[in-house]
Formats: structure tokens, sequence, C-alpha cells
């Protein structure tokens, strides 16, 4: 399954799809500030379009894997590290998604996450906007974006960011050994 996903691939939300994001993003925005977990976006945005934005990526990126996507919002923390398990397969790679409204934006990972990046293996980029469609940028080993000369500043934060050129269609193209 992974081999035929490739960067550039296109996917759309059906109505009801986005409904379920609507909903997952508006309850897991409202737990998290019930139980103080810190808002860790980068955007200059209205955090509940930018929750729904992440949602959103979230689905679209599980429908085009083939897997289900977390909708759990009742959850206390702490949530879980990574969006999905690709291939659902054991031992499947723990991916987080990350989405961006912009078409050449980058795949950020804001560096107050510490420690929370170890329950990751890969970050995975969708870009596109509500209603969508999305498309599927690529992954990027946690090891290579998890590096000090990734970091750079964003909207006051520091952030490990990578290029749309850096990343990859399949995460078994890329090994721990490719960085060194």
């Amino acid at each position: 399954m992974l081999s035929k996903i490739k960067i550039g691939q296109v996917i759309s939300l059906n109505q009801a799809e986005r409904k379920l994001a609507h909903f997952v993003a508006k309850n897991r925005s409202g737990n998290n500030r019930h139980f103080n977990v810190t808002n860790l976006k980068i955007s200059a945005d209205d955090p509940a379009t930018v929750d729904l934005e992440g949602v959103c990526g979230e689905i679209a990126f599980c429908k085009l894997f083939n897997v289900y996507p977390d909708i759990d919002t009742d959850r206390m923390p702490p949530h879980p590290l990574y969006d999905a398990i690709v291939p659902p397969i054991p031992p499947g790679y723990r991916v987080d998604v990350k989405t961006t409204k912009y078409d050449g934006g980058k795949l950020l990972v804001d560096a107050r996450k510490g420690s929370k990046t170890d329950g990751v293996d890969y970050y995975a980029l969708m870009t596109g906007q509500f209603p969508g469609p999305y498309t599927f940028r690529g992954f990027i080993a946690k090891e290579h974006i998890i590096q000090p000369h990734k970091l750079g500043m964003i909207k006051g934060y520091k952030s490990y960011m990578a290029e749309q050129s850096e990343l990859i269609d399949n995460p078994s193209d890329c090994q721990s050994a490719d960085l060194f």
C-alpha cells in the first residue's frame, strides 16, 4: 500500500468527513483547554481554524493510506503522540500528520514538543484548506527533522523545519543510516 501512494496525490473529504472534522476539532480543542493542555499551534490564524485544518489533514491522510483516524475526543491527557500507524499491521510507522494551508508550506514541528517527539517515527505533511482538497506532500523521519540545524523561528517560537523537497513518499526509503 505504501508504495502506491506518491507525493502530490490529492484527496477530497466528503460531506460526512467534513462534519466529522468539525466535531472532532471543536471537541478536542474544548477538552484540551479544559485539561490545560498547552496549545502548540504555530499560526496567526484563530485556534479553531487551525484545529479544523489539522483534523482535516489527519482525516485526509488516513483516508489516503486506508487507516482509521483517531477521532476520540473524550480521552484525558496524555494523548497519543502520533495520529496514525502506517501500515496498520505491526510493526507500522507511528506518524504525526502536520497540515498547512500553504501549497509550498514547510513541515513544522514545534520545538516545545520536547520528549514528546519520542513517540513518533515519521512526520507527514498535508497541504490544503477547508473544505479541501488536501495534498500529500511526503514523510520525513523524526531523526532527520529533530536536529539542531533544522531549528528556526516561526511566529516567535522555535520550530524544526523541513522543506517539501526534503520529504519522501515512502518511509521505508529512509533509514536512520542515511543520517551519517
